[in-house]
């Protein structure tokens, strides 16, 4: 017969810092900022403050939303707990299945954003031509570091939720020290 988990075995490991660093990592994060110049060039300067100020409209209201639901549903399971409680069981499945979904385009978007950065670093990375896509060159060892990435934060996050926080706090300080 099995029995429900306990509410006491979701022990809180964050502290307020590590969940603010989290969050500023997952919604500000590093790939947007390598990818979208060439975007945000051809949008013009209006075009990009209009964008952006969207962009923080939208934000702003999944924060609030996101806010109040948690304030509302204090359990663990974010969004899946939302969408359990609210819609039901088939919806909160679906909507989960979604949700990462969208987790794994990021992980492929992410994967890129590195070796771009990597590049910009060392001009010769772009070694051993595999083949086009799109027009697009792909190398051997812009791959590697794009999947030696993936690899190394799929480990951060199998090594548990702090440690996660831990080196997220570490990046966005040293983003935040970059931008400055």
């Amino acid at each position: 017969m099995a029995t429900k988990p306990d509410d006491a075995s979701l022990l809180k490991v964050l502290g307020n810092w590590d969940v603010l660093a989290l969050g500023f990592g997952a919604m500000i994060g590093f790939g947007w900022v390598v990818l979208t110049g060439d975007w945000i060039g051809s949008a013009g300067t209006l075009g990009a403050v209009l964008a952006m100020a969207a962009g923080g409209v939208i934000m702003a209201v999944v924060g609030l939303t996101y806010a109040e639901l948690t304030a509302s549903m204090p359990k663990a399971g974010g969004e899946h707990n939302f969408l359990l409680r609210g819609m039901g069981p088939r919806w909160s499945f679906i909507g989960s299945w979604g949700i990462v979904g969208g987790y794994v385009t990021i992980v492929a978007f992410e994967a890129v954003a590195l070796p771009r950065t990597a590049l910009y670093l060392f001009p010769d990375l772009n070694q051993i031509h595999l083949w086009d896509v799109a027009g697009s060159e792909v190398h051997l060892t812009w791959a590697l570091v794009g999947s030696i990435a993936a690899i190394v934060i799929t480990t951060i996050n199998i090594l548990g939720v702090k440690f996660a926080s831990v080196v997220q706090t570490f990046v966005v300080v040293l983003l935040l020290i970059i931008g400055l």
